[in-house]
């Protein structure tokens, strides 16, 4: 009996080392994919082959200690039989490591560790899932090879490509993820959800294999009560703009304005053909990134709806500080969310910030990031360039007016989209803080208000 005892403690010992060696398997896993990667990518053939013998050192590193976990879980599992063996004077030739009840003692043993729960994560992604994540979203050719995929798989459902969808946009914390929500809701719409992850370039591959049809809501990480689940809409379409630009408009600190040529547009408007569920809908999404390239695309597309929301500048600096603050330090707590947001194109806050940069050229705030003074720089950055666009060619919303007055907005834009709404839900917002600009840069806080008042005189008025 004492003999099968032990035969369960190397069961557990077996588990154990396994569980433990696991980012070990991970790793190879990755260096795998990344290879894959490399092979599928269409780079001039010198920078492949570097990338290609990188990729291969990378694998063989992991293989290495690959073998070594594998030495360590066989040693983990005969360590207590050696031991009972060497305290019992018992010689190995007279074990019974083959009978039924061996094997029982060793796969129960082995089942032990699994039942204890590892503390879950506060952003709900389970060890799988952010592998899972890794492989499809670190691996752009993949990507690429996965969209091609899924053009074919859609094509016997003959969604037309259409030239008319509508983008909402302005500076993070504007409204837009709201005016978005509202929008779906009331219309014929189809956007990208949080289903959609990671597989966002083959929503129709992915729903096949994983289509949540209701999902538990519960508050966004921005702690301003917005709700979502699996089902719900967000900003997710930039990824299509980082893979098939290479992340080239993507710098240290900044994000720089760029064009997208025919061939890209192209398969923007075959993408969002994937993502429309049939041939009445338009294709909505929230892109804060998209004035870096709106020049290009509203060459390219003189049809679609573009609307911008600007807010009144010390109230948006607060919010951005708050969220600044706030994701800071979701990300020193868990770095998976600054990993998150890179993989998105989320770089509006946290550690991950980058400024927009207009000219293609360094954009310096002389502030730091922890005062309000930054943010309203950064209002005054973006908000000084989307001034002196054409503003015949898109739609400018004050976020205010939008809280005080959100049917007679949404009436403005059924009109402009020429289609019918559902207005039954909507109700006025609220907002009554007063944000205390003491401490402010008064020359700053003055540019900003002329500027402020600027914009309202473009608005939509209601």
């Amino acid at each position: 009996m004492t003999y099968f005892i032990i035969a369960g403690v190397s069961g557990v010992a077996l588990a154990a080392s396994i569980i433990a060696s696991r980012k070990i398997f991970f790793e190879l896993l990755e260096a795998s994919v990344s290879l894959s990667n490399e092979v599928l990518s269409k780079e001039d053939e010198r920078i492949k082959q570097k990338k290609l013998i990188s990729a291969l050192k990378r694998i063989l590193i992991s293989l290495l200690k690959l073998l070594g976990a594998v030495a360590f879980i066989a040693g983990a599992t005969i360590l207590p039989i050696i031991l009972y063996s060497l305290i019992t004077n018992t010689s190995y030739e007279s074990l019974d490591v083959s009978s039924t009840w061996f094997f029982l003692s060793l796969s129960i043993g082995s089942v032990i560790p699994f039942l204890f729960k590892k503390k879950k994560s506060d952003d709900n992604y389970s060890e799988a899932s952010k592998l899972l994540h890794k492989l499809i979203l670190n691996n752009y050719n993949l990507s690429k090879l996965l969209f091609s995929f899924d053009r074919k798989f859609k094509k016997g459902e003959r969604i037309e490509n259409k030239s008319e969808f509508v983008i909402v946009s302005g500076l993070a914390r504007a409204g837009t993820t709201s005016l978005t929500d509202q929008l779906f809701k009331a219309g014929k719409f189809s956007s990208l959800d949080y289903s959609n992850m990671p597989f966002l370039l083959a929503p129709n591959l992915w729903k096949k294999m994983y289509n949540p049809k209701k999902a538990k809501l519960k508050e966004r990480k921005h702690g301003d009560k917005m709700m979502f689940g699996l089902n719900t809409i967000e900003a997710l379409e930039e990824y299509f703009f980082k893979v098939f630009l290479n992340d080239s408009f993507i710098g240290d600190s900044v994000l720089t304005k760029h064009e997208i040529n025919e061939e890209v547009y192209d398969k923007y408007i075959t993408y969002q053909s994937l993502i429309r569920t049939d041939n009445s809908h338009f294709y909505l999404s929230k892109n804060n990134n998209l004035i870096l390239r709106y020049p290009s695309l509203r060459l390219l597309n003189k049809e679609y709806k573009e609307i911008f929301l600007f807010r009144k500048p010390e109230d948006h600096a607060y919010s951005l500080l708050n969220q600044h603050l706030r994701f800071s330090e979701f990300q020193t707590d868990d770095d998976f969310v600054e990993t998150y947001m890179d993989w998105l194109g989320h770089h509006e806050f946290g550690y991950n910030q980058k400024v927009f940069s207009f000219d293609n050229k360094p954009t310096q705030i002389n502030y730091d990031k922890n005062t309000l003074d930054y943010w309203l720089s950064v209002w005054l950055n973006y908000y000084n360039y989307l001034i002196s666009l054409d503003d015949t060619d898109f739609i400018l919303i004050d976020y205010q007016d939008y809280l005080s007055y959100p049917k007679e907005v949404l009436v403005y834009l059924q009109n402009k989209l020429k289609m019918e709404f559902d207005l039954s839900y909507v109700k006025p917002f609220k907002n009554n803080k007063t944000i205390d600009t003491s401490s402010c840069d008064k020359n700053l806080l003055q540019e900003t208000g002329s500027l402020y008042q600027a914009l309202k005189q473009k608005k939509v008025s209601f």
